[in-house]
Protein backbone atom coordinates (compact mmCIF):
# COMPACT_ATOMS: atom_id res chain seq x y z
CA UNK A 1 0.00 0.00 0.00
CA UNK A 2 1.48 3.31 -1.07
CA UNK A 3 1.08 5.68 1.89
CA UNK A 4 2.62 8.65 0.10
CA UNK A 5 0.31 9.47 -2.81
CA UNK A 6 1.84 11.51 -5.59
CA UNK A 7 -1.41 12.54 -7.22
CA UNK A 8 -5.04 13.05 -6.30
CA UNK A 9 -5.87 9.71 -7.96
CA UNK A 10 -3.33 7.96 -5.74
CA UNK A 11 -4.85 9.68 -2.70
CA UNK A 12 -8.34 8.45 -3.62
CA UNK A 13 -6.98 4.92 -4.12
CA UNK A 14 -5.31 5.06 -0.71
CA UNK A 15 -8.53 6.30 0.89
CA UNK A 16 -10.46 3.40 -0.69
CA UNK A 17 -7.90 0.89 0.59
CA UNK A 18 -7.96 2.37 4.08
CA UNK A 19 -11.76 2.45 4.15
CA UNK A 20 -11.85 -1.32 3.65
CA UNK A 21 -9.36 -1.85 6.46
CA UNK A 22 -11.24 0.51 8.77
CA UNK A 23 -14.54 -1.30 8.02
CA UNK A 24 -12.92 -4.63 8.79
CA UNK A 25 -11.52 -3.35 12.10
CA UNK A 26 -14.90 -1.92 13.12
CA UNK A 27 -16.65 -5.18 12.29
CA UNK A 28 -14.08 -7.22 14.18
CA UNK A 29 -14.25 -4.93 17.23
CA UNK A 30 -18.05 -5.11 17.36
CA UNK A 31 -18.49 -8.82 16.74
CA UNK A 32 -16.28 -11.50 18.34
CA UNK A 33 -17.92 -14.14 16.11
CA UNK A 34 -16.61 -12.27 13.06
CA UNK A 35 -13.12 -12.35 14.58
CA UNK A 36 -13.39 -16.13 14.96
CA UNK A 37 -14.57 -16.55 11.35
CA UNK A 38 -11.63 -14.49 10.07
CA UNK A 39 -9.20 -16.42 12.29
CA UNK A 40 -10.54 -19.79 11.08
CA UNK A 41 -10.18 -18.65 7.47
CA UNK A 42 -6.50 -17.92 8.10
CA UNK A 43 -5.54 -21.42 9.30
CA UNK A 44 -5.21 -24.58 7.26
CA UNK A 45 -5.75 -27.26 9.91
CA UNK A 46 -8.56 -26.74 12.41
CA UNK A 47 -7.11 -25.55 15.72
CA UNK A 48 -9.06 -28.16 17.73
CA UNK A 49 -7.68 -30.99 15.60
CA UNK A 50 -4.16 -29.64 16.02
CA UNK A 51 -4.65 -29.39 19.80
CA UNK A 52 -5.84 -33.00 19.91
CA UNK A 53 -2.80 -34.11 17.91
CA UNK A 54 -0.53 -32.22 20.30
CA UNK A 55 -2.15 -33.89 23.32
CA UNK A 56 -1.52 -37.46 22.15
CA UNK A 57 1.45 -39.29 23.55
CA UNK A 58 2.61 -42.41 21.80
CA UNK A 59 5.10 -44.98 23.01
CA UNK A 60 5.77 -46.07 19.45
CA UNK A 61 5.95 -42.75 17.56
CA UNK A 62 7.31 -39.31 18.39
CA UNK A 63 4.78 -36.89 16.89
CA UNK A 64 6.91 -33.79 17.53
CA UNK A 65 7.86 -33.35 13.86
CA UNK A 66 4.31 -34.05 12.68
CA UNK A 67 3.00 -31.38 15.05
CA UNK A 68 5.70 -28.97 13.83
CA UNK A 69 4.73 -29.66 10.21
CA UNK A 70 1.09 -28.87 11.03
CA UNK A 71 1.94 -25.71 12.98
CA UNK A 72 4.19 -24.49 10.17
CA UNK A 73 1.47 -25.33 7.65
CA UNK A 74 -0.97 -23.13 9.58
CA UNK A 75 1.63 -20.36 9.85
CA UNK A 76 2.44 -20.56 6.15
CA UNK A 77 -1.22 -20.59 5.18
CA UNK A 78 -1.96 -17.59 7.41
CA UNK A 79 0.95 -15.74 5.81
CA UNK A 80 -0.21 -16.60 2.26
CA UNK A 81 2.93 -18.71 1.70
CA UNK A 82 1.15 -21.27 -0.44
CA UNK A 83 4.29 -22.75 -1.98
CA UNK A 84 5.39 -23.70 1.54
CA UNK A 85 1.91 -25.09 2.22
CA UNK A 86 1.93 -27.58 -0.64
CA UNK A 87 5.46 -28.69 0.24
CA UNK A 88 4.48 -29.18 3.89
CA UNK A 89 1.41 -31.20 2.89
CA UNK A 90 3.71 -33.46 0.87
CA UNK A 91 6.17 -33.70 3.77
CA UNK A 92 3.38 -34.91 6.07
CA UNK A 93 2.26 -37.46 3.48
CA UNK A 94 5.82 -38.81 3.30
CA UNK A 95 6.25 -38.75 7.08
CA UNK A 96 3.18 -40.59 8.43
CA UNK A 97 2.87 -44.00 6.67
CA UNK A 98 4.53 -45.97 9.52
CA UNK A 99 1.71 -44.91 11.86
CA UNK A 100 -0.60 -46.91 9.58
CA UNK A 101 1.87 -49.79 9.26
CA UNK A 102 3.08 -48.96 5.74
CA UNK A 103 6.15 -47.56 4.03
CA UNK A 104 4.45 -45.19 1.58
CA UNK A 105 1.41 -42.97 1.50
CA UNK A 106 0.13 -44.77 -1.60
CA UNK A 107 0.01 -47.96 0.52
CA UNK A 108 -1.91 -46.09 3.22
CA UNK A 109 -4.44 -44.96 0.63
CA UNK A 110 -4.73 -48.39 -1.00
CA UNK A 111 -5.38 -50.11 2.33
CA UNK A 112 -7.86 -47.61 3.76
CA UNK A 113 -11.59 -48.17 3.92
CA UNK A 114 -13.62 -47.03 0.93
CA UNK A 115 -14.64 -43.59 2.25
CA UNK A 116 -11.26 -42.76 3.75
CA UNK A 117 -9.55 -44.03 0.58
CA UNK A 118 -11.60 -41.61 -1.52
CA UNK A 119 -10.59 -38.70 0.71
CA UNK A 120 -6.90 -39.59 0.99
CA UNK A 121 -6.68 -40.31 -2.76
CA UNK A 122 -7.26 -36.60 -3.28
CA UNK A 123 -3.96 -35.92 -1.51
CA UNK A 124 -2.06 -38.73 -3.23
CA UNK A 125 -3.37 -38.10 -6.74
CA UNK A 126 -3.50 -34.31 -6.77
CA UNK A 127 -1.56 -32.67 -3.93
CA UNK A 128 1.52 -34.86 -4.38
CA UNK A 129 1.92 -34.13 -8.12
CA UNK A 130 1.49 -30.39 -7.53
CA UNK A 131 4.11 -30.48 -4.76
CA UNK A 132 6.40 -32.55 -7.00
CA UNK A 133 5.94 -30.04 -9.81
CA UNK A 134 7.03 -27.18 -7.56
CA UNK A 135 9.85 -29.19 -6.00
CA UNK A 136 11.43 -30.64 -9.13
CA UNK A 137 10.73 -28.19 -11.95
CA UNK A 138 13.75 -26.17 -13.01
CA UNK A 139 13.51 -22.39 -13.16
CA UNK A 140 11.77 -21.01 -16.25
CA UNK A 141 11.27 -17.67 -17.90
CA UNK A 142 7.73 -17.44 -16.45
CA UNK A 143 6.82 -19.11 -13.16
CA UNK A 144 3.46 -19.74 -11.52
CA UNK A 145 3.02 -20.08 -7.79
CA UNK A 146 0.24 -21.98 -6.02
CA UNK A 147 -2.70 -19.78 -5.05
CA UNK A 148 -4.99 -19.94 -2.03
CA UNK A 149 -7.69 -21.52 -4.21
CA UNK A 150 -5.30 -24.31 -5.23
CA UNK A 151 -4.37 -25.03 -1.61
CA UNK A 152 -7.86 -24.71 -0.09
CA UNK A 153 -9.03 -27.79 -1.92
CA UNK A 154 -6.75 -29.95 0.29
CA UNK A 155 -8.01 -28.67 3.66
CA UNK A 156 -10.74 -31.31 4.16
CA UNK A 157 -8.58 -34.23 3.02
CA UNK A 158 -5.65 -33.11 5.16
CA UNK A 159 -7.87 -32.73 8.21
CA UNK A 160 -9.27 -36.25 7.68
CA UNK A 161 -5.70 -37.56 7.40
CA UNK A 162 -4.75 -35.98 10.72
CA UNK A 163 -7.95 -37.28 12.33
CA UNK A 164 -7.12 -40.78 11.06
CA UNK A 165 -3.64 -40.45 12.58
CA UNK A 166 -5.20 -39.39 15.89
CA UNK A 167 -7.54 -42.40 15.75
CA UNK A 168 -4.62 -44.78 15.02
CA UNK A 169 -2.58 -43.39 17.89
CA UNK A 170 -5.57 -43.75 20.22
CA UNK A 171 -5.95 -47.39 19.12
CA UNK A 172 -2.32 -47.97 20.05
CA UNK A 173 -3.07 -46.85 23.61
CA UNK A 174 -5.94 -49.02 24.26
Amino acid sequence: MNTTPESITDAYDLRADLSGIIDYLRKAAENPKYQEEVRNDSIFLNADVLLELKSISSKKYDTKKLVAFCEELNDSYGGANYLSCILLIRAVMNHVPPIFGYNSFSQVVANSGRSVKAVLSHLENQARPIADLHTHMLIRKKEHLPSKQQIDTYKPSFEILIQEIIAKLHEEKG
